[in-house]
């Protein structure tokens, strides 16, 4: 009686291994291209630098900022925290006897959260209205670190021969869509952040 034997799994072409590891490659490299600037790598919470540009009829304010949050807020974003970034504007005219008078100022509001379903990071415009989506966190932050011609102040309530102080401010914080209880913890998390004032003087 001959025996017989199971017939021998061809072996898969040697030229699978390479490939698998160039997928993982670049799966890799994916990865590391997605990871968001934290505060625990040296990033900053903080205004690097401000101007108001007179245009026809208005101030226009150009700002750059650092918007690094820390791990757990990172974290807490991608798993679909909301958070709300304020961009606080104080322009104040300067006067020698009678106290300083504020004469304009401004609150900015994005709100970023992250949708499941399209698995992007959605930016809302709290003032407009006005929606984008970003396929990273570290892009909707980037976005928002540079401030472009964001309409300001009236050109009538600032008088030539006048001198201004204008003052930023940027803000992160949760706001809505979480039980108290969560707010509570994630406020524990080192969650909420300001930056200081950053202030320079005005001339018309």
């Amino acid at each position: 009686m001959t025996a017989t034997h199971p017939a021998a799994r061809p072996r898969p072409p040697a030229r699978r291994l390479p490939l698998a590891l160039a997928l993982l490659a670049l799966a890799g490299l994916a990865g590391a291209a997605d990871d968001t600037p934290t505060l625990e790598d040296g990033a900053r919470f903080d205004v690097r630098s401000a101007f108001l540009e007179p245009t026809e009829r208005v101030y226009q304010l150009n700002a750059t900022l650092d918007l690094a949050f820390s791990r757990n807020a990172v974290q807490a974003v991608r798993e679909g925290v909301p958070v709300v970034i304020e961009l606080d504007l104080s322009v104040v005219r300067k006067r020698r006897v009678l106290p300083d008078v504020e004469v304009a100022s401004l609150a900015q509001r994005w709100q970023i959260h992250y949708h499941a379903l399209s698995e992007r990071f959605v930016v809302n415009n709290l003032n407009s209205g006005q929606q984008t989506s970003y396929s990273t966190l570290g892009a909707a932050l980037a976005a928002l670190s540079d401030v472009r011609a964001l309409p300001a102040i009236d050109e009538a309530l600032i008088e030539r021969g006048q001198r201004y102080e204008a003052s930023v401010k940027a803000t992160a914080s949760i706001e809505g869509g979480l039980p108290a209880a969560l707010k509570f913890i994630f406020f524990w998390m080192d969650w909420k952040r300001s930056t200081d004032w950053y202030t320079w003087t005005v001339r018309p």
